[in-house]
């Protein structure tokens, strides 16, 4: 759990297009697996010129990384047991206290989501922290990490929760290839910026033979409650209210032939991988 030299060029990124993070709570105390040389450049890409690496800790959380390269005044975690620190002990499963809604300017999430089995509590208690105008940031397995917490998201389920229905909109959705499990180990990571699937009215399939995370920016532009009415998958929700019930049915089954399988491999490959210039869009930070 914690920041990534790929995240953190994301996490600037949106600093730069006006996100503020002076008051951030993060969802456990999240590590920093970026080399001080990098963080000393990304520094200067938020106009910090001369960062002082002495001023870093050296404990390993990303918490200096928030105050001195995102501009944080103050940085707070929550987690489910104090053992690293957590200034809110707190468990995602159940709501968290009144007294802590709208406190925060932001919510980091670098990956805890999949460990919380209660995923829309978990979600709740995100947006019920930031206060309007603020950010939501989450860093989550996506593809190819099986085994790794309990979930892996697709952009789907983010665009319908991130939605004006539940006060927030999204601003940024990056997938990142890494080519191990341990994510942060490589410096060969791959940026891939997606849409909402509902802009193409299809869904944006992966197929992949690498561990991938989902990137994930929304901010809350008002001060709807979460999920007052459930979210629905955008496809269904456009054949719902689009297409006749009488020409929906079945033409019956048949396996492909062996052709047809070739055929279906290979357009697979192109039409359901990170190939897919129409879905995927390589990201260069």
């Amino acid at each position: 759990m914690g920041i990534s030299t790929s995240t953190a060029a994301l996490l600037c990124r949106a600093r730069q297009r006006g996100a503020r993070f002076d008051r951030t709570v993060t969802i456990g105390r999240m590590s920093l697996h970026v080399p001080l040389k990098d963080v000393d450049r990304l520094a200067r890409s938020v106009g910090i010129v001369g960062l002082d690496g002495s001023r870093f800790t050296g404990d390993g959380f990303a918490d200096d990384f928030i105050r001195l390269v995102l501009g944080a005044s103050s940085v707070t975690a929550v987690d489910v047991v104090a053992y690293q620190g957590a200034q809110i002990v707190h468990d995602l499963n159940r709501p968290i206290d009144p007294s802590l809604h709208h406190a925060f300017d932001t919510v980091i999430d670098g990956g805890t989501l999949e460990h919380v089995f209660d995923v829309k509590q978990a979600l709740a208690n995100y947006m019920n922290l930031v206060k309007c105008g603020g950010d939501v940031f989450i860093i989550t397995p996506a593809n190819n990490l099986y085994g790794h917490g309990f979930y892996q998201f697709g952009a789907e389920l983010f665009c319908r929760v991130f939605d004006a229905s539940n006060g927030f909109a999204v601003q940024d959705l990056v997938l990142v290839e890494s080519p191990f499990v341990s994510v942060s180990a490589s410096r060969r990571q791959h940026l891939f910026q997606i849409d909402d699937p509902a802009m193409s009215g299809k869904r944006v399939h992966l197929v992949n033979e690498k561990p991938t995370l989902l990137f994930v920016h929304a901010r809350r532009v008002s001060d709807e409650p979460p999920f007052r009415t459930p979210p629905f998958q955008s496809d269904y929700a456009a054949k719902w209210h689009g297409r006749p019930p009488h020409e929906i049915g079945s033409t019956g089954f048949s396996y492909l032939t062996g052709w047809q399988e070739l055929r279906r491999t290979w357009k697979q490959r192109r039409s359901k991988s990170l190939r897919n210039r129409r879905a995927f869009r390589r990201l260069e930070l």
